[in-house]
């Protein structure tokens, strides 16, 4: 059923759907055999074991310490179910355990508190009737019916009743009936009463709008009810549990229809592991990159901060070293340092796509301006967790991911090595950032801002403290969060990307292969992009040849993911969609035709074209070019970007529509930025061409009329194009007419497309229309006696032939207006144009007036027949 807000999900709190299609298949077990049920209550216990250490790592946030990724490395490879086991005890009672989320802490309440004995609690019949399954299959099985224990107690006996059955012995039939009822009624224990069971769990999927598809399977669907109905929410597409915010939970995998549930099942090889449905006994592999290292095999950062505070030039700092190589960036340097020591701006972002180069200048504005006394401090915070070397990105360990790690490190550096306490810690913090501490001014910089856990929570907190003269910097590869002045760090200027070049080259011994028009060639494949250039120099390094960039960045996934995968990960569905249709063009792109394109009715599902810009734009993934002097604007996608999309595409289920879409765009033609002073006309031209082409197999061309038209809201002439398609191609006269006359709305003056309307309304046997054209012509150019005579020449054709209906005002008010005009410009005259005006005069029933053109046409030409046949009728002779 589907609700209004669009969540699929019964009106009332929805059972656990895994569980409830689990207990299912228990049940055809239990009508088929007594072992065929044991085995199966066997396979519903270790499913129902699976999901509570599932929902206690999703109740688990990430720390500096990657407690919870530690964990979930080890059950991706695990095997057995003794190590989900000890990943269980370590998140109820291990270091790990301190990350959970309050809302999270009843179930590690339920699994871990100790149970006395004649308890009646769940966790204490669960763990009996389970006890009494275990000593059912072998009679020398421990009684713990007179001892304290937890639910901890009851997954070692499971794990003990799973492997004596299962793995390593062969249980007695009669054993197995005998133990039926005691494990089924211990498992309907767990699920009826652990608060696991209870919550909201949903797979969440975003739309192009931004609003998300919310597919419930278990609690009640209000609490996702704000996903289903607003846009502008980020949350990854995935399943999560309610715990008072929507928590991912990474190891349960499911879809939106829910057709299944996935566990992992070990099996790791190759980056990659099984996951096992109890439900369908179904297995699949999923990808498992993300859990390629170990924690031991990550390391701090080379950008992270030092120990302790030392003296750097005058002031106390913890900051890296200066960067060897670094390349000067004058003015984006003097910008930084003028902002540094003003008495505005307490909070400043450096914005820009991954390897720009922003942590490398923040390093050397704070070391220049160290040598100051404007400040007490410098204190660095490094939330780094990727490390672009020049032989490829290495993944490293982060200082800080939230903002109480912010605050107890800084109170360590500056009170005591030792850990102080959070409150305490938080207060000098505070203190220190709004300026109520005896030390300061400082200077806090949060380098790789992007992956801090809470980001909006650590800004806002900043945000409101600090004060002048204090400040805070922030480097970010997104601009979610504005600064009272943000910084796009974009790629180097040619200069500076000569000097880069130069001193790359030197140092790998490469100089001779870099002539000016390969440097040339580099610096606009790469944006002026450092990173991407220093790996390309390189690879040429190791080829020793001239490499081309796009062969370089497409060979390296590793380069490709460390700069773009984080960013395209945080992207709305609309930004991906519009990224991915650019990038499968490697060509610029009209606005206004991405625009008609991807909002053609053909697309079912909406999306907000500007919006989605806007976050590519923020994200620096997306270039805007105009050409002086002209309205449109294109776009375009850096190469590496471009490589990056491609490879994203292969595997995205957006492949299909985005495919359709570029048969569309492909109408445009490709363009260069030499094409850009040629303005919309020429790609909306051949557009039409390809449209009209397309007539001749009788395809069907409401896509591509759709494309057009919307171009025309914002490029009026796309109209006449749209035109031309329906008149001549189509043999759509009247449809031709609307579009010439959206066309005059926006374009009054323009004397041709009135001519246009004029033939056109005249092919529809539309003469009232084509009056109307005429007499708005005649008025646009009342200087154009020719138009003036043609039109008065028509009007006394259709009135005489009584091919025009109008009521006699209507009738009047035509003929006056034309007439008005002709008298106007009658020294201008020949004969003809006389006799025209004469028979204007005649049907507005002003005879003597008729007579005295025709007597004036004849003066000019007394032969003149049009003339000499109006005065007969007047005369009658």
């Amino acid at each position: 059923m589907k609700s209004e807000s669009g969540i699929e999900a019964p009106d009332l709190a929805a059972p656990f759907l895994p569980m409830t299609r689990m207990a299912e298949r228990v049940k055809l077990a239990r009508d088929d055999s007594d072992s065929a049920y044991f085995f199966e209550l066997c396979y519903m216990a270790e499913m129902t074991l699976k999901l509570l250490v599932i929902e206690l790592l999703a109740a688990m946030q990430d720390d500096r310490d990657l407690h919870r990724y530690t964990l979930e490395h080890r059950l991706v490879r695990a095997d057995s179910m003794g190590e989900w086991a000890e990943v269980l005890d370590e998140a109820l009672t291990g270091p790990a355990s301190q990350h959970l989320v309050a809302a999270g802490r009843d179930s590690q309440g339920a699994l871990a508190a100790m149970q006395s004995v004649g308890q009646d609690s769940w966790q204490r019949r669960a763990l009996m009737h389970l006890n009494s399954t275990c000593r059912c299959v072998d009679s020398h099985f421990e009684d713990i019916s007179g001892q304290r224990a937890s639910l901890r107690q009851w997954v070692r006996q499971f794990v003990w009743l799973r492997n004596r059955t299962r793995g390593h012995g062969a249980p007695m039939a009669a054993s197995l009936s005998a133990a039926c009822p005691d494990l089924q009624a211990s498992i309907d224990e767990i699920l009826n009463n652990a608060p696991a069971f209870r919550r909201s769990w949903a797979h969440l999927r975003r739309s192009l709008s931004g609003k998300y598809k919310v597919s419930l399977f278990g609690g009640g669907r209000d609490p996702y009810a704000y996903l289903a109905r607003e846009a502008g929410h980020a949350v990854p597409d995935g399943t999560y549990v309610m715990l008072d915010l929507p928590s991912q939970a990474n190891l349960l995998f499911t879809d939106t229809d829910l057709s299944d549930f996935f566990i992992p099942n070990g099996n790791y090889r190759d980056g990659k592991f099984e996951v096992l449905s109890f439900i369908t006994d179904d297995r699949r592999t999923q990808d498992g990159s993300s859990y390629i290292l170990p924690t031991q095999a990550q390391p701090k950062s080379e950008t992270k901060a030092t120990p302790q505070l030392d003296i750097v030039g005058r002031v106390f700092s913890n900051m890296p070293p200066r960067r060897e190589g670094y390349v000067q960036r004058e003015a984006l340097q003097l910008e930084l340092e003028q902002l540094l020591c003003d008495d505005r701006h307490p909070v400043i972002t450096l914005q820009g796509r991954g390897g720009v180069g922003k942590t490398s200048l923040a390093i050397e504005v704070l070391h220049k301006l160290s040598n100051k006394d404007d400040f007490f401090a410098m204190i660095w915070f490094s939330a780094r967790d990727i490390d672009l070397l020049p032989q490829g990105p290495r993944i490293v360990r982060a200082d800080v991911l939230s903002t109480e790690d912010v605050a107890r490190d800084f109170a360590g550096l500056m009170l005591s090595p030792e850990k102080p306490k959070l409150d305490a810690a938080m207060k000098y913090f505070t203190d220190c950032l709004s300026g109520k501490a005896d030390d300061g001014p400082f200077i806090f910089v949060l380098d790789n801002f992007e992956t801090i856990r809470d980001q909006a929570e650590l800004y806002l907190y900043l945000d409101n403290a600090v004060r002048p003269p204090n400040k805070v910097l922030i480097t970010t590869r997104t601009r979610d969060f504005k600064a009272d002045y943000p910084i796009e760090v974009r790629g180097m200027t040619r200069e500076e990307f000569a000097m880069l070049v130069a001193e790359t080259s030197a140092h790998l011994g490469i100089s001779h292969l870099i002539d000016s028009a390969y440097e040339e060639q580099i610096f606009e494949e790469s944006d002026g992009h450092p990173y991407i250039t220093k790996v390309l120099l390189g690879e040429v390094a190791r080829e020793k040849r001239k490499m081309a960039l796009q062969h370089v960045v497409a060979a390296k996934d590793a380069v490709l993911d460390a700069l773009f995968d984080r960013s395209f990960a945080a992207m709305s569905p609309a930004a991906q969609r519009v990224f991915l249709t650019l990038c499968s063009w490697r060509s610029l792109v009209p606005r206004v035709g991405l625009a008609a394109v991807l909002l053609r009715p053909g697309n079912a599902e909406r999306l907000d074209v500007d919006r989605a810009l806007d976050e590519l734009e923020q994200r620096s993934l997306v270039e805007f070019l105009q050409e002086e002097g002209t309205e449109e604007t294109y776009l375009s996608v850096p190469l590496a970007a471009s490589v990056f999309g491609k490879k994203k595409l292969v595997t995205s289920p957006l492949k299909t529509a985005i495919d359709a879409d570029l048969e569309l765009i492909r109408g445009f033609g490709a363009a260069s930025t030499t094409d850009l002073a040629r303005g919309l006309g020429p790609r909306v031209d051949r557009l039409a061409k390809v449209a009209a082409s397309r007539t001749e197999k009788d395809d069907d061309l409401s896509e591509d009329l759709a494309v057009i038209e919307y171009i025309a809201t914002e490029y009026p002439p796309a109209w006449l194009v749209l035109a031309e398609l329906q008149e001549y191609q189509l043999g759509h006269v009247e449809a031709a007419i609307h579009s010439v006359n959206r066309y005059l709305e926006a374009r009054q003056s323009d004397g041709k497309a009135w001519e246009k309307l004029i033939h056109l309304y005249n092919g529809a046997g539309d003469p009232l229309g084509e009056m109307h054209a005429r007499l708005q012509l005649a008025e646009l150019e009342p200087g154009d006696l020719t138009s003036l005579s043609s039109a008065a020449n028509r009007l006394n054709g259709l009135l005489y032939n009584r091919k025009l209906q109008l009521d006699a005002d209507e009738r009047l008010l035509i003929v006056r207006k034309l007439r008005s005009l002709m008298e106007a410009r009658y020294r201008e005259a020949d004969a003809t144009d006389l006799s025209r005006l004469a028979w204007l005069c005649f049907h507005d029933r002003d005879e003597p007036a008729a007579e005295r053109w025709a007597e004036a046409g004849l003066r000019i030409d007394p032969a003149n027949s049009y003339c000499l046949s109006l005065k007969r009728k007047i005369t009658g002779s």
